[in-house]
């Protein structure tokens, strides 16, 4: 088994938090399963289920909240990923409710300072004392700079990063232990999905790699005064400190335009976004209501840039075809496409019967109930039945599908006809256009050809490569059994039990030697060594037969 030592105090005292609110929020078996409760809580019984009318993921969403505005941020990080955790996990973390506390002025102004080693006064003019926002990882005050522009400061929460080092240090814990004791998740595989968490959370904390994805992306739309994002102040960004032009706008559910207008501004964000994915590969990834503004009466500002996806060109040219597979309702294709887009794709995938379920979601396009039409959604759905027949789909085409759902879901809130697919019909058309066009095609006939034909060059001495390793009997094959770790770990615990039994037979046989030699000092009529013996082996049994039962067999 492998074990997993929480290094922090930190993390363990937010350790034996969590395993409180497990308790109380009717969890005790998942506490139990962690292998803690007699640890933590010696003394402490699972007490009634105060909450039997919430489902389990309704539980988890709770001690979420409780645990505070980093968990609640992990929490916002796996809503978005249907492909790392179940689907109604998702929807229900969605509902996190961000309470977040402010911090102590002088906490912030620390922060700034110890970021650029001077004084507040010495970089802003002024420096507003309330936070315009706040957020589980920052806040941002509204300054003014010495030559007297206005900008907004974003600042990382003073102590966020040992926080959020001891959280993800309890989930690479819970994970592993989780990952070996609970069989029906195995296949989430749990120290992966940290894994990702971790990498996704580490970039969002530097601010630098957010000041980067605003200025690429103001650099793709300079030629467009209907999409920007707020000017970053290079010179003044740091990890810990973000500085950036203030976007005095209106969010875009709170916008009062005409109806004309606002039909304009929904077709402006979906061509936004389909930009972003088919043209730059480059694409904000969680453009909600909050991160849109409307500036002026048609300008659409892009804010909180601190996670992006990005694709490659391959991804693009199959975002090509995915898209012109929806619109044709071409199932056939749009297996194919799902599974180009995949990380893995089962060898013996029944693929006949996948067509079929793809069938089936494609219908919710065709024929929505009530004229709804989620393109966003179908995408999700796709995704949550390629995991069911074990098809990894790549993280960026999940954050694409989220992109595509918040886009539409402010598109309808500005005009509520918005329908996405009818938007795309149109786009879909000229990129079939542009895909048979040899010039400016996404798949240049001649540089497919170019790339195969080196394939084909290549292809001799790759199989001499082959033979000369059969030749020299260094061939080797990996093969790897199924539930080896878990095999290797109750091989392992019969063996200890097994040399444990032997011991205790081998203290029973030897006292019973002991007493019929009748050797050594008498306590009456009784030899002491061999009464000893006897005693030592009776307590070392119970002392084994009690530590089987409480490891559960």
């Amino acid at each position: 088994m492998q074990f997993f030592q929480l290094r922090s105090v930190l993390a363990a005292r937010r350790l034996k938090s969590l395993v409180t609110l497990f308790l109380k929020y009717g969890m005790g078996e998942l506490a139990g399963l962690l292998g803690h409760r007699y640890k933590l809580f010696p003394r402490r019984q699972e007490g009634p289920d105060a909450t039997p009318h919430l489902t389990i993921w309704e539980r988890l969403r709770n001690i979420m909240e409780d645990m505070g505005p980093t968990t609640i941020k992990i929490g916002q990080i796996l809503s978005m990923r249907p492909d790392l955790v179940p689907a109604e996990l998702c929807d229900t973390l969605r509902e996190l409710q961000e309470d977040v506390y402010h911090e102590e002025y002088t906490a912030i102004v620390k922060v700034v300072e110890d970021s650029y080693g001077k004084r507040l006064t010495d970089v802003f003019a002024s420096f507003n004392v309330k936070p315009v926002a706040a957020a589980s990882l920052s806040q941002v005050h509204k300054a003014i700079l010495k030559d007297g522009r206005v900008v907004a400061v974003k600042v990382r929460r003073p102590k966020i990063m040992d926080t959020i080092l001891a959280d993800l240090e309890i989930l690479r814990f819970l994970a592993v232990r989780i990952h070996e004791r609970a069989q029906t998740l195995r296949p989430y595989n749990l120290p992966d999905v940290v894994a990702e968490i971790s990498k996704t959370l580490t970039r969002e904390l530097d601010f630098r790699n957010e000041a980067r994805n605003i200025v690429l992306f103001r650099k793709m739309f300079e030629d467009d005064p209907q999409v920007t994002a707020p000017e970053v102040f290079p010179e003044l960004t740091t990890s810990a400190v973000l500085v950036m032009e203030f976007i005095d706008g209106v969010r875009i559910d709170e916008f009062q335009g005409d109806l004309e207008t606002r039909r304009a501004l929904a077709e402006k964000g979906l061509d936004a976004v389909v930009r972003q994915l088919m043209v730059h590969g480059f694409f904000h990834a969680d453009p909600h209501m909050g991160n849109l503004k409307i500036v002026g009466k048609d300008t659409l500002c892009y804010m909180d840039w601190g996670m992006a996806g990005h694709f490659t060109r391959a991804q693009r040219s199959a975002l090509v075809d995915y898209v012109l597979a929806i619109v044709e309702n071409d199932a056939e294709k749009v297996s194919k496409v799902a599974m180009a887009m995949a990380v893995k794709v089962p060898p013996l995938l029944d693929r006949e019967r996948f067509q079929t379920d793809i069938m089936f979601l494609l219908d919710t396009v065709r024929a929505p109930l009530h004229g709804e039409v989620n393109l966003g959604r179908f995408l999700l759905d796709l995704t949550g039945l390629c995991r069911n027949y074990g098809i990894t789909v790549r993280s960026d085409y999940i954050l694409m599908a989220r992109a595509l759902i918040a886009t539409e879901a402010a598109g309808q809130a500005l005009y509520p006809p918005f329908n996405a697919v009818q938007s795309l019909q149109p786009v879909a058309l000229r990129w079939l256009v542009k895909r048979y066009s040899l010039l400016f095609s996404d798949k240049p006939l001649l540089e497919e050809i170019q790339e195969n034909a080196k394939s084909l060059l290549t292809l001799p001495s790759r199989l001499e490569t082959l033979l000369n390793v059969v030749e020299s009997g260094q061939l080797r094959m990996d093969m790897r059994m199924a539930d080896h770790e878990d095999m290797m770990t109750n091989l392992r615990q019969v063996s200890n039990r097994l040399a444990a039994a032997l011991i205790a037979a081998s203290l029973v046989i030897g006292s019973s030697l002991l007493f019929l030699s009748n050797i050594g000092p008498h306590w009456g009529e009784l030899p002491v060594f061999g009464l000893i013996g006897f005693i030592l082996s009776g307590l070392f049994s119970v002392w084994l037969v009690l530590h089987m039962v409480m490891k559960g067999g």
